[in-house]
């Protein structure tokens, strides 16, 4: 690779960061995870993540404790050496949204028992209960989407298997 090459790469890595970050993601969970998007092998240490991010330890462990938490990446550690490293998880974003159906089923109870306490009588009751339909929906949608996903990357899979060369 060459300076050019890396020069593109980063530019790319903290243009991915900063879209990740007006989504939501916090600043240096965002450089870490677009790091380690961008990573050939999808892990790295924190001393090689701080010295591609230009961060100090303390910045490195912060996010990658964020990444864990919301089960973008996980921590491991290199058979038979004292060496951890944090890796994106396989099918990382298919994961992360197969992932939240147990948030949106509270969001969904949590509105179906303010539907309970206020009446569909009422406009909060009433936006209680479209707030409940809402998230009963996009949580059936994301089921059938996550099942017709999968589906197509066996497929693919499998068709890629076939037409490789032995």
């Amino acid at each position: 690779m060459t300076r050019a090459d890396e020069g593109d790469i980063a530019g790319f890595r903290e243009r991915f960061a900063q879209i990740m970050v007006e989504y939501g993601m916090p600043r240096m969970a965002a450089r870490v995870y677009a790091a380690l998007l961008v990573s050939d092998s999808g892990k790295l240490s924190a001393a090689e993540l701080a010295e591609r991010l230009e961060a100090g330890a303390s910045a490195i462990s912060g996010a990658v404790k964020y990444l864990v938490q919301v089960r973008l990446v996980e921590r491991g550690r290199e058979p038979g050496t004292r060496h951890d490293f944090c890796r994106i998880h396989e099918h990382t974003w298919s994961h992360f949204v197969s992932q939240s159906d147990p948030m949106l089923a509270r969001v969904q109870s949590g509105a179906d028992d303010g539907v309970a306490v206020l009446g569909l009588d009422t406009p909060a009751g009433q936006r209680l209960d479209e707030t409940r339909r809402f998230f009963a929906f996009i949580r059936e949608e994301i089921n059938q989407s996550m099942a017709k996903w999968w589906r197509l990357q066996t497929t693919e899979r499998e068709t890629a298997n076939r037409t490789s060369p032995r």
